[in-house]
């Protein structure tokens, strides 16, 4: 008969079930689950293994660590390492380091130029593939630049995070002394979507480049939306231009959908936000953000979205059709606050 498999007292099963739900590698995970087993219900290491879908071999190293160093002796395989490497992980990282900079700059397009310094510091010619593999164990990869206008002010643009809160005191400090409404931080902005359609990356198998149409018309609608990110709440209108007339519709709108609240609303400098026919409803304030500077803006996250789910890779016969995605395209991102609040919530919006 077999002999039967028992783990020793290290932990108690309230402990082993913790460190099975905070083991993040799938190996320490099987590990703990083997010795949760052969605790609460000793059994050959064969009929554990069966259950759990590993080797019995498995089960036979897991226990002995177990017994002969306890909870310690229970960590996840160490990552793959080539026997023949020409740079330790530390020498690759002191390698990569002059490159960093760079790198947030937007400099390094190709690998090319890191694969000569690379030649040159082992003395010897690398396969491209190498420098992947390099780039890759280091966790860099190739993604779109952030855009920023050429002429945005970076410190101006801090200062201003720094002091919004100040800014949102000074708002507050100006509604009536008798108004006891919540005070509550918006973001508001205008985006502009048309029959112009830009292709979008798509996933598909290798050896399949996707083929889709792509026209340039140039007709407009334009979303106007205002955001609450801590209530995960927001609100739009589509309306056919940008001017003030269009502004005052809409601040008409918030003002009437969040009439539970005093609004601060961060706005950017567009001209019908700062015109002298500008009607600014009783519960709301303006707080207006830099100069050239969206990226401030959580509602441009609203676009990005937009204009990946609800118009990606489509071309539209009419506005019309433009306007229909783009009300399902709101209505879906409204219902969904826990989303809407993890895109928006900026950390200088988060000060109440």
């Amino acid at each position: 008969m077999a002999r039967v498999t028992r783990a020793a007292n290290h932990l108690s099963a309230e402990e082993i079930t913790e460190r099975i739900q905070q083991a993040t590698h799938s190996w320490h995970r099987l590990a703990w689950q083997v010795i949760f087993t052969a605790f609460q219900d000793p059994r050959p290491a064969a009929v554990i293994a069966r259950q759990l879908g590993v080797s019995k071999g498995f089960v036979h190293k897991v226990m002995a660590c177990y017994h002969r160093e306890g909870p310690e002796g229970i960590l996840p395989p160490r990552p793959y390492e080539p026997r023949h490497r020409y740079l330790s992980r530390a020498e690759e990282r002191q390698f990569l380091e002059p490159f960093l900079d760079r790198a947030q700059r937007g400099d390094i397009v190709t690998a090319r130029e890191i694969q000569r310094a690379f030649e040159e510091r082992v003395g010897r010619v690398v396969a491209a593939s190498t420098i992947s593999r390099l780039l890759q164990r280091h966790q860099w990869r190739k993604i779109v630049p952030r855009p920023r206008h050429p002429t945005s002010d970076p410190e101006e643009q801090a200062a201003w995070k720094a002091q919004f809160a100040d800014q949102v005191a000074d708002a507050v400090a100006t509604r009536a002394a008798d108004d006891a409404r919540p005070v509550l931080v918006m973001a508001q902005d205008e985006g502009r979507f048309g029959r112009i359609s830009t292709p979008q990356r798509c996933w598909s198998p290798k050896g399949m480049r996707p083929t889709v149409p792509r026209q340039i018309v140039r007709e407009y609608v334009y979303v106007y939306s205002a955001v609450a990110p801590s209530l995960g709440r927001m609100t739009a209108l589509i309306l056919p231009q940008t001017n003030t007339a269009m502004m005052n519709l809409f601040l008409s709108h918030v003002a009437e959908a969040f009439s539970d609240y005093f609004i601060v609303m961060q706005v950017d400098q567009a001209a019908w936000h700062r015109s002298r026919d500008l009607q600014v409803p009783e519960n709301i304030r303006l707080v207006p953000q830099p100069a050239r500077s969206p990226e401030l803006n959580p509602v441009e996250h609203i676009w990005d979205h937009l204009r990946e789910h609800a118009l990606r890779n489509t071309v539209f016969d009419t506005l019309q059709q433009v306007t229909h995605a783009l009300v399902e395209g709101v209505r879906d991102l409204a219902a969904n606050a826990a989303a809407l609040t993890s895109m928006t919530f900026f950390p200088h919006l988060r000060i109440l």
